[in-house]
């Protein structure tokens, strides 16, 4: 199997999944393959679905909650999809480069409209499948179209206005497919400017993030009009705790893996989180990571 699928990318066997995801949890996966460029991921995937074998796309591993048990199947991860080409005020990428990454290498151009991503971790792909923001913005704001690899293994175009998306939502959430490339409007500006945004947002993150710790960023989005870590706080859920899991004394909106968490505590801790917002304020937070099922 390992020799079939070197033809697609590079190979590993057996890994642990605890390196590949910002929470450090999950178990071990049979293979992981990083395609060559998206040829051979089209290829990949449509041999994976000819053989009948589970796979899963795996970007930076922010924003995830793997499992507890092993993977006998496929981890896809699009670290060589990393084509930037600037051209016109647009932004051409392909979907496994790094959101700090783009934004830096615009800025470098005199593009500044994208500094709102600096320090954001994940993926093109990954940011444009949970539309993520901060800062007042939001990655949807500057995009102009999609090329993704649909349900039927064949590949689409998609502009922006054909694509349901709001507030850390898109209609690819609820779709088995590959975002590839993006296209993005860029907007010239001041770059010394820029250069203080990024480190007034580094400073806040610094501040107010649990920094250092291994965590997978923003659980749960914020309410219309309110803050999710707000809430949490204020119905004394910071500090509170399942087996090696702990809601953040800095962020109420982050939960981290304070001592060897497994998924399943993570996933406890949360549904106490939800239950006692709703109970205290009738509210439904919304879970803004993907909780992954083999």
């Amino acid at each position: 199997m390992k020799k079939i699928l070197e033809k697609y990318g590079e190979v590993k066997e057996n890994i642990d999944l605890k390196k590949y995801n910002t929470y450090g949890i999950g178990g071990k996966a049979r293979f992981l393959v990083k395609p060559l460029d998206i040829s051979n991921l089209v290829s990949l995937i449509k041999y994976l679905k000819q053989e009948n074998m589970a796979y899963f796309l795996l970007g930076s591993g922010s924003n995830v909650i793997l499992p507890d048990e092993d993977f006998l199947g496929v981890i896809i991860r699009l670290d060589n999809l990393n084509k930037i080409v600037i051209q016109d005020d647009l932004a051409f990428i392909e979907g496994g480069v790094p959101l700090t990454f783009f934004s830096n290498y615009c800025l470098s151009l005199g593009y500044t409209n994208l500094v709102f991503c600096n320090g954001v971790p994940g993926t093109v792909a990954s940011a444009l499948v949970g539309n993520v923001g901060c800062f007042k913005h939001e990655i949807y704001e500057y995009l102009v179209d999609v090329t993704i690899l649909n349900e039927k293994g064949n590949i689409e175009k998609i502009a922006k206005e054909n694509i349901q998306y709001s507030y850390r939502y898109t209609e690819f959430k609820k779709r088995n497919i590959v975002i590839l490339k993006a296209t993005f409007k860029l907007e010239k500006g001041s770059v010394s400017i820029a250069e203080e945004k990024i480190k007034e947002q580094i400073l806040f993150r610094q501040k107010n993030q649990p920094l250092g710790t291994k965590n997978a960023g923003s659980v749960f989005g914020n309410p219309l009009n309110n803050s999710a870590g707000k809430l949490i706080e204020e119905a004394g859920l910071k500090n509170r705790r399942v087996g090696g899991a702990v809601v953040s004394t800095k962020h109420a909106n982050f939960i981290i893996n304070d001592n060897n968490a497994k998924s399943s505590d993570i996933i406890s801790l949360i549904e106490i989180i939800k239950k006692e917002v709703k109970e205290k304020y009738n509210i439904d937070l919304k879970l803004e990571q993907q909780i992954v099922k083999w």
